[in-house]
């Protein structure tokens, strides 16, 4: 660790709060501590934390109020629930109200002191990137200011500016690999599976004439349809038993916890209603929104007739990979009912050996597709 963090532990326990301190500062973090919601608010608008540990129940103000109040300063300050509450709901809006994790007491330390390390791990990379972000967008405003100063050439212009627009758009692919390692680093199980699922669905989109730019939102949305699960506490997600209806609900919110997550990044809002309604059927019996038809959006109807082919002929822990045919008949018996039936005719005239070298290329490449291989593709 380079630097000391600025924890603030809330709970109205003062043993809990000397634990959480004790266990804290031996890692070499700051740590500060409030009894209840109110106080931790006052805190926090003094001075800044890296971090915060809450309790869910206390006087005066609970974790839950606390958080409302916090708003959009949780996206980039972690929250960590620690609670009493075991039930399913309490987890599930804590979750909706952006707590990085949650945890039941009684708690055993090192539960907590890994779930702290990587929730600070997360939010240096995610202000590294940002940070990376300002920095490049500040000299594409300071080359252009010099460029209209200097009246340069037209070529000499474009030729600057084309440079610096390909840097912006690697830094853009640099945050997209970020979070497919970021997903794939949670369910290990699915190795290459979100940029197979990513080739395949640009292949058919280049079979159905669209634009570039719906490739390259379909693309992206395909890349991302599970960035949700980052959000999916461990206990459910890597749950190696049956999930439990009330797990599976906390599970299905993964759409939702996704589409917030890139929803408000300019370069990533035509992939977010993909990552919301991938898991849509055309009869209208799918999640989250139960639409149906043509109302679902053109990119998740594309998914989900990918994301059933790369199930079936990929190798998981429980079950083998099965040749493309058995994917195809599958596909075939579903259009109508989970399938758009004319996306799937168009998907039956895809032959194998252009599937095959699909996949091929798509688990030998470690880079996202770019937006400039999708237009000249």
């Amino acid at each position: 660790m380079t630097a000391p963090y600025h924890i603030l532990c809330v709970d109205d326990e003062p043993m809990i709060r000397e634990i959480l301190r004790e266990t804290l500062e031996q890692e070499g973090h700051q740590v500060s501590e409030a009894e209840n919601g109110k106080v931790a608010c006052d805190r926090i608008a003094k001075e800044p934390f890296d971090l915060i540990l809450t309790d869910v129940k206390m006087p005066v103000m609970d974790g839950f109020t606390l958080m409302k109040n916090l708003g959009e300063l949780t996206d980039e300050v972690p929250i960590i629930v620690i609670t009493s509450f075991g039930d399913i709901d309490v987890a599930v809006d804590a979750i909706r109200l952006g707590a990085y994790d949650y945890i039941v007491k009684p708690f055993n330390i090192s539960q907590v002191t890994i779930s702290v390390r990587r929730a600070l791990e997360r939010r240096r990379l995610l202000l590294e990137n940002l940070q990376y972000k300002k920095s490049l967008e500040a000299k594409v405003v300071e080359k252009t200011i010099d460029l209209i100063r200097k009246n340069k050439k037209l070529e000499q212009q474009a030729k600057l500016l084309e440079g610096l627009l390909r840097d912006l758009r690697e830094s853009y692919e640099a945050t997209l690999d970020a979070m497919v390692s970021a997903i794939e680093s949670r369910d290990c199980e699915t190795k290459h599976h979100c940029r197979r699922v990513q080739a395949y669905a640009v292949l058919l989109g280049q079979r159905l004439q669209l634009q570039p730019e719906q490739l390259v939102d379909i693309s992206y949305g395909a890349l991302l349809h599970d960035v949700g699960k980052i959000g999916v506490p461990d206990s459910i997600l890597l749950k190696p038993g049956k999930l439990t209806e009330q797990e599976w609900e906390v599970m299905r919110g993964h759409t939702m916890l996704g589409f917030n997550m890139i929803s408000k990044i300019k370069f990533l809002k035509g992939a977010a209603d993909i990552v919301l309604h991938h898991h849509e059927r055309w009869d209208g019996k799918g999640y989250p929104s139960g639409i149906a038809g043509e109302d679902i959006p053109l990119g998740a109807r594309i998914f989900s007739i990918i994301d059933t082919l790369d199930a079936i002929t990929s190798k998981r822990p429980y079950k083998e990979a099965l040749p493309i045919q058995v994917a195809r008949d599958e596909i075939r018996r579903c259009a109508g009912s989970q399938f758009d039936p004319k996306l799937v005719e168009e998907f039956l005239k895809i032959s194998d050996e252009e599937l095959m070298d699909t996949r091929a290329r798509a688990e030998q490449t470690s880079h996202t597709v770019t937006t400039s291989e999708l237009q000249t593709a």
